[in-house]
């Protein structure tokens, strides 16, 4: 991986995670100091950014964190249920045993961490539960759409499960998505799946203020 593939994914993930803020500007030379690089260097990352809808350049003012409005938060969930939904359905008879072991164990894993109130293990192992679905989806071009409109997200996907009683709920939600996988019944995964996104919609909806 090249310096400016690292410098990237380090970024990618600083957005992902609040290291950098929505509407924070990103001064190329700082960049370039905190980073031991040349400005050039950081002009290609911030390009690769900007490219994922991660960062917004302004002619003559520089790079900023994108920002997401509620509204555009609220279709983004909304376009994801659907897809994510379509994916469940897809994936649900290339389930292999062990693919329903490993999806059992991440769920094993996920109540321990929703007994113990942690919740950011909680959400990684959420993730974790997601992808498993995603990698059995024979459609890659939707798995690519739906991970590449998450990846613009990430720093909103995670924070419903702070609302007290947003983590039972959730942990109850998959364990019913994988029971339906068990069955493979696809017509209930996927409407499970819509369900399961759109509550996570409505919870943001009901807590925007509170959220951000």
């Amino acid at each position: 991986m090249s310096i400016t593939e690292q410098i990237y994914e380090s970024m990618k993930q600083g957005i992902a995670n609040g290291t950098y803020q929505p509407s924070e500007n990103l001064p190329e030379q700082e960049l370039s100091n905190v980073y031991g690089v040349s400005r050039n260097t950081i002009k290609k990352v911030l390009l690769m950014l900007e490219r994922e809808n991660l960062v917004v350049i302004e002619p003559n003012k520089g790079a900023k964190v994108r920002s997401y409005s509620m509204d555009e938060v609220l279709e983004f969930l909304e376009l994801r249920a659907n897809l994510e939904g379509f994916i469940t359905r897809l994936a649900v008879n290339r389930f292999t045993p062990d693919d329903i072991k490993n999806l059992e164990e991440t769920l094993r894993v996920m109540k321990v961490h929703y007994s113990n109130n942690e919740l950011i293990e909680y959400s990684k192992n959420n993730q974790i539960f997601h992808n498993a679905i995603y990698s059995a989806c024979p459609n890659k071009l939707a798995v690519e759409l739906t991970k590449n409109l998450k990846s613009q997200m990430s720093k909103y996907n995670t924070k419903t499960i702070l609302i007290p009683g947003r983590d039972s709920q959730s942990y109850s939600e998959h364990s019913a998505i994988l029971d339906a996988i068990k069955n493979k019944d696809s017509d209930l995964a996927d409407a499970l799946m819509v369900m399961h996104i759109m509550n996570v919609r409505k919870t943001f909806k009901e807590n925007y203020k509170f959220l951000f």
